[in-house]
């Protein structure tokens, strides 16, 4: 082999091994993030689930089921938009439904994030009030903003693994 040869297939492995220990020091910290963020979404919507099932029952449970996961939807969307750092999408190599296009239409992003985050606060005052008729309405609101958000930054594949 070359000198050449040789300097080329040392610097090959060089790069390798420098790719693949930047990949294993970015990606605690990617499969951290994505973690969180897939467990704080899945509890909003679990919450949110709860809340709807409520308003199918005769009798609704308003202090141990609808104010508490109401609570829960609020808290958690006031950092709602945190949740989503750039490194965080499919480009991390971890598995998430996060389409590259939160980062790209970034502005459309966070105003349909801000926009739930208000119907999650509208949710969570309608649940203090204890009206079954205004809580109807507002889950309708908070699932149509949490619809909008899916339909245009959440990958569709994400739905099929949801009905598993």
């Amino acid at each position: 082999m070359s000198a050449l040869g040789f300097r080329c297939v040392v610097a090959a492995v060089c790069v390798t091994f420098g790719l693949a220990f930047w990949k294993a020091a970015a990606g605690p910290t990617a499969v951290a993030q994505i973690k969180s963020r897939q467990d704080k979404l899945r509890d909003m919507g679990g919450a949110l689930k709860a809340i709807n099932d409520e308003l199918k029952k005769r009798t609704i449970d308003w202090d141990n089921t609808v104010v508490p996961n109401a609570q829960t939807i609020k808290d958690r969307s006031g950092y709602l938009l945190n949740w989503f750092p750039k490194g965080s999408g499919p480009e991390s190599g971890v598995k998430t439904y996060a389409l590259p296009a939160i980062w790209q239409n970034n502005d459309d992003f966070v105003t349909l994030g801000k926009v739930a985050q208000v119907e999650a606060a509208k949710l969570n005052q309608v649940a203090l009030s204890k009206d079954a008729n205004a809580l109807k309405a507002q889950v309708e609101a908070m699932g149509k903003a949490c619809k909008a958000c899916h339909d245009n930054y959440r990958s569709p594949d994400s739905e099929k693994e949801d009905e598993n």
